[in-house]
């Protein structure tokens, strides 16, 4: 697999040599609770680091899934729940429509994205953060986005929910992710180039 690294940022995209799996909007959680943080764990994707917040209750707003919930505004929050297990397969759920040009598995795309930790609850990157959003093929990128984001429209913002091993698996580029940890990215698809 070829490494390309992001600039600006600390983490290291994967190229796919091959993914399979489904879009799938259902829960795709195992059921052993992975961390032992009894908190709600809050990240800013504006903010570098996310400037995460803690809270033993959890989200009264915002769109929920397995356990993710992300407030949508001009910047995204990323709310991650106590304890989830690890994620089985990839899940996606849309945040904001988008009406422009449908996202295909061979183009070159400029998004925004803010990526979060399941274990850690933390935000390890965030193109919002960093202040500009950036350009990959698709191709280029972890096998989980392969999956989950052929589909979407510009404009869109889109959660994904990724295990391990459609992400970075055991040899993260950071050690803001921990080995197979399981990560919930959101994207905005800012433009598509053919």
């Amino acid at each position: 697999m070829r490494k390309i690294l992001i600039a600006m940022a600390p983490v290291v995209f994967l190229a796919a040599c091959s993914s399979s799996g489904t879009d799938s909007t259902e829960a795709g959680i195992a059921s052993s609770p992975a961390i032992t943080s009894s908190d709600y764990v809050t990240n800013n994707c504006a903010v570098v680091g996310g400037a995460p917040t803690n809270s033993s209750v959890a989200p009264t707003s915002g769109a929920t899934l397995d356990g993710v919930t992300v407030v949508t505004g001009k910047t995204p929050t990323v709310t991650i729940a106590p304890a989830l297990g690890a994620a089985t397969e990839v899940v996606t759920k849309t945040l904001i429509p988008g009406k422009g040009a449908t996202l295909k598995a061979t183009d070159v795309l400029t998004f925004n994205y803010c990526g979060v930790g399941l274990v850690t609850q933390s935000q390890f990157d965030s193109s919002w953060a960093n202040g500009a959003p950036i350009t990959y093929g698709l191709a280029e990128l972890i096998p989980g986005w392969s999956v989950g984001m052929p589909g979407m429209k510009v404009g869109e913002q889109r959660l994904l929910i990724l295990p391990g091993s459609q992400a970075y698996g055991s040899t993260p580029p950071s050690s803001d992710i921990l080995p197979d940890e399981s990560l919930a990215f959101v994207v905005e698809l800012v433009s598509i180039q053919n």
